[in-house]
């Protein structure tokens, strides 16, 4: 299924009547890889409106009250358009089924004078495919809208599918509730298994109970009276099963109300005085060290710090003046037979003598003549002057000294300005922290209840062997009763269909408990597969898995102990229930699209660019970002440009108190 267009009618911040188009078409995404539609606004533009405006189109009337749903939507009209005497507003999804079918969704909510929702209206329009005209008609019965709705896009699947971000970790702090293991159940198909298993032992009941109606004659009255016998036990038993099962279920949620009583305590012990002093502690122990190792770095390397621009000076003239020093040795040693030959030429006396202007002038003419017949070549540098005269130990001694880096010295300086920060700020925690309250009181009740539970459970074990038993017998008292009637043509059928059944049931059950495994472990691999390309600090953790039995998520330390969830961060727990949501999306058998508000308001840029590079061009053919300007911003433009199809800018006009939807997003932000 897919998303093709949402209208706004006067509805919240949208004035007058504005689209949006969603529409991705399957090409796009096979040849492009482009399947994200991005919408950007700042803060209160109406990117949320948009998610709700899909949630209150599918399932507005689902588990409210008509009271709280009057109240709940008696804001949703525009202000300016109500000002202008407008009483409608309206919101209309279009989306195609797998089919490819056209269905528009409609909602048009009618207020009066006082800004009240009087009531509402939707309407179902549907274009089948290959149809020329729509067939359109009002909802008369909610029921049957929520059952249709249900069939492409089913309420239970709305957590996983529709989300505010930043809120996505409520799924792994939610997991051990009932209601959050049912949806999980529900998105994997287990709950279908588990009702086709509930209507066949229904039905196996209602023929076995024909089959003992339809015996006849004195010869089965014993075996009917053992086997009503053996039914009204087995009614008993499984009534007292059921009550075991009740209590369990009443006593796991006091358990869950009192662990999470002892977790609120513990995140207050976190923030208690006793927890502060502490922490204090050990920032001031930090502080201390990062002076001592300052001081010690100044003490060692102030003098070269301060003189490192004299030195780096000294050093590049000194390789200058060796440069100019071996170039006159050079040229010294290019000119010796030169001058050797010279010499021996100038000591032979010559009538009349020459003046010494003469003979220099001579050298100098010769010296010149020499150097171009002989090809030779120098390289220095006759504008520099030698001013030091060091000797080749000295000169390495001083290329030798490392000129210190001040960044060192920033660096620490800085963080002793950030702990010192931090220390004046856990002295305003100080001042305002609670004391540090004992949780022995929950330990205890959570450990007596713990142990209640863990004898109902060996309690309900034993009911259950019961039970087996007698159904055992039933089943044996069942075929000496079709045995002992097999004239009867009526009961021969009825005990075809009882075999059938048993048959059936015993295979669907052997087929649940593989695909169980199955789908739990895919589960599990996906989630691991996920969890590593997202999550960066995996490494501090022993193990995080997903629980194939219990169907939730667990984490561990490096010493293999079970570590609570709630105390990561809101990061980390978003990280979490993103990578169980890309694994119950994979294992479910719904093509579903993907709606998500504000994802990456709470992550860094690592997690960013891996929720980007590696999750949302993958995890639906249609994903639909809800994003504040602060999220996508020019570092992660062209990454986002690579995947998404379309972008819009939600531009909230400050004066006039609406938001205008336009084309682009990246023109917006200087892209």
């Amino acid at each position: 299924m897919l998303f093709k267009r949402i209208t706004f009618d006067n509805y919240k911040t949208y004035y007058g009547t504005q689209k949006v188009d969603l529409y991705i078409p399957p090409e796009v995404k096979e040849k492009e890889g482009k399947n994200i539609i991005l919408i950007g606004g700042l803060n209160g533009a109406g990117k949320t409106t948009i998610l709700k405006a899909i949630k209150d189109v599918l399932y507005g009337k689902r588990e409210i009250s008509d009271e709280e749903y009057k109240r709940t939507f008696s804001n949703v009209i525009n202000n300016t358009f109500y000002e202008e005497g407008g009483r409608e507003c309206s919101v209309s999804l279009v989306l195609e089924t797998d089919a490819g079918d056209e269905w528009e969704l409609k909602v048009k909510w009618y207020f009066n004078a006082y800004k009240v929702m009087t009531h509402d209206e939707r309407e179902v329009t549907v274009k089948t495919s290959g149809a020329y005209v729509p067939k359109k008609s009002l909802v008369g019965n909610i029921e049957q809208y929520n059952r249709m709705i249900d069939k492409i896009m089913p309420y239970y699947a709305s957590p996983f599918f529709i989300f505010d971000g930043e809120e996505v970790k409520e799924i792994i702090i939610r997991q051990e509730q009932n209601e959050m293991k049912e949806a999980i159940h529900k998105i994997t198909g287990m709950n279908s298994y588990k009702q086709l298993i509930k209507d066949l032992s229904t039905l196996k009941s209602d023929i076995e109970a024909k089959v003992v109606k339809a015996q006849k004659g004195s010869q089965t009255t014993t075996l009917k009276k053992q086997y009503e016998e053996i039914e009204s036990s087995l009614n008993e038993l499984e009534a007292k099963a059921k009550e075991i099962r009740e209590k369990i279920k009443g006593y796991e949620e006091k358990l869950i109300l009192l662990k999470n009583k002892r977790n609120k305590i513990l995140s207050q012990n976190s923030r208690s005085r006793e927890e502060i002093i502490k922490r204090q502690a050990q920032i001031s122990t930090h502080i201390e060290q990062h002076k001592k190792n300052l001081d010690q770095l100044l003490k060692e390397n102030m003098t070269l710090i301060i003189l490192k621009s004299e030195i780096n000076k000294l050093k590049e003239q000194l390789k200058v003046e060796n440069r100019l020093r071996e170039a006159k040795l050079m040229k010294q040693a290019s000119l010796k037979p030169y001058h050797q030959f010279m010499d021996s030429l100038l000591n032979i006396p010559i009538s009349p003598a020459l003046t010494q202007q003469q003979i220099e002038q001579i050298h100098k003419i010769g010296e010149d003549i020499w150097i171009n017949q002989n090809d030779i070549k120098f390289s220095a540098q006759n504008d520099s002057v030698e001013l030091h005269d060091v000797s080749t130990k000295d000169f390495q001694t001083i290329m030798n000294i490392s000129s210190r880096n001040e960044h060192d010295i920033s660096t620490l300086i800085n963080n002793i300005e950030k702990l010192e920060q931090e220390f004046e700020a856990t002295e305003t925690e100080l001042r305002n922290a609670p004391e540090f309250k004992d949780t022995a009181e929950e330990n205890n009740k959570i450990e007596q209840i713990t142990k209640i539970v863990g004898q109902l459970t060996l309690q309900l074990k034993s009911v259950n062997n019961k039970v087996q038993i007698e159904r055992d017998l039933r089943s044996t008292l069942m075929n000496k009763l079709t045995r002992s009637s097999d004239s009867n043509g009526n009961l021969n059928e009825l005990t075809k269909q009882l075999e059938q059944t048993n048959s059936v049931l015993t295979a669907l059950n052997r087929y649940i408990a593989e695909v169980t495994t199955l789908k739990a472990n895919f589960i599990r691999e996906e989630f691991t597969k996920m969890l590593v390309k997202l999550f960066r600090k995996q490494d501090e953790f022993g193990k995080i898995e997903f629980d194939i039995n219990t169907f939730t998520v667990r984490l561990f330390n490096d010493k293999m102990q079970e570590i609570s969830i709630k105390d990561r961060s809101a990061g980390e727990m978003q990280m979490i229930s993103s990578a169980l949501i890309w694994a119950l999306i994979k294992v479910s058998d719904l093509d579903l699209p993907v709606v998500i508000d504000t994802p990456l308001g709470r992550l860094d840029s690592h997690h960013r660019n891996q929720l980007i590079n590696h999750y949302y061009n993958e995890l639906s053919n249609q994903v639909v970002i809800l994003s504040t300007d602060t999220e996508i911003t020019q570092d992660y433009v062209d990454v986002m440009k690579k995947h998404s199809y379309k972008q819009y800018m939600l531009d909230y006009n400050e004066s006039k108190k609406y938001t205008l939807i336009r084309d682009g997003y990246f023109e917006f932000i200087g892209s």
